[in-house]
C-alpha cells in the first residue's frame, strides 16, 4: 500500500468512526431502519487495476483477505462481508454488463407504462 493509499485508508476509518460516534450522541437523527449500509470498493477505480481482468482478480484478492469466495454472475462480481445491517464490498462490474443495461434502458423512453396504468 502507498503512502497516499494508507493515508486514505487511516482518513476513510477516522470518519466512519466519527459518524458512529456522532450517531451514538444524537440517538434522535434516524438512522435506516431497513436494508444494508455499504461501503463499497469498486475495484476499477478504487486499486490499482489498471485492466478489467486485474479489476476481477482484485475482487478475489479481497476474498480471500475477507475469507470469503467471490460471487460472478451476469458479469458482477463480487466479494463482501457483513457486520449486521454493515456490509464492505469489493465490486467490479465488466463493461459488457454495463453495455447490456445501456442497451436495455435505450428503450426506455419508447415505452409508456402509463397505458397499464388501468389494467
Amino acid at each position: 500500500m502507498s503512502p497516499a493509499q494508507r493515508h486514505h485508508h487511516r482518513e476513510l476509518i477516522s470518519r466512519l468512526r466519527a459518524l458512529a460516534a456522532f450517531l451514538d450522541s444524537h440517538p434522535q437523527v434516524p438512522v435506516p431502519r431497513y436494508g444494508t449500509v455499504r461501503v463499497s470498493v469498486h475495484t476499477k477505480y478504487n486499486t490499482d487495476a489498471s485492466t478489467e481482468a486485474e479489476a476481477i482478480n482484485e475482487v478475489g484478492r479481497i476474498a480471500a483477505l475477507l475469507g470469503t469466495t467471490p460471487i460472478a454472475e451476469n458479469g458482477h462480481h463480487v466479494a463482501g462481508i457483513a457486520f449486521g445491517s454493515v456490509r464492505y464490498e469489493a465490486v467490479l462490474v465488466t463493461q459488457a454488463a454495463m453495455e447490456r443495461r445501456a442497451a436495455r434502458d435505450s428503450y426506455r423512453d419508447v415505452i409508456a407504462l402509463d397505458e397499464f396504468e388501468g389494467a
